[in-house]
């Protein structure tokens, strides 16, 4: 279901927020939002169009990986204008849910 793989995305992210000290609750609308709109399109793809090899898989999931976070950084930068924050920001929230999912992918 593709709202799973959103849901705990978003609540890692905010964790991840949480624990970087952001205190704005705007910016935690506005990076939900953000979230939305890299990581729906993403689990689209890998769900229903991909299907390739296990090699390529792993290929386009550092492609994809590499492309929300360039992604995420510019939208953040756009919010705070301030480069350092936004990839910080845009670093520890991706590699928390990507090494979350990894977790849970060696577990079920």
């Amino acid at each position: 279901m593709l709202t799973d793989p959103l849901i705990l995305t978003i609540l890692l992210e905010s964790l991840a927020l949480l624990l970087m000290r952001e205190k704005s609750p705007i910016f935690y609308v506005y990076w939900i939002a953000v979230t939305t709109l890299t990581n729906v399109p993403v689990n689209l793809y890998i769900q229903l169009v991909f299907s390739g090899t296990n090699t390529e898989y792993w290929l386009a999931v550092a492609v994809l990986e590499a492309l929300v976070f360039t992604v995420e950084f510019l939208l953040c930068l756009a919010y705070t204008k301030d480069k350092k924050k936004s990839a910080k920001y845009s670093a520890v929230c991706n590699l928390t849910s990507f090494l979350s999912g990894l977790v849970i992918l060696q577990i079920i």
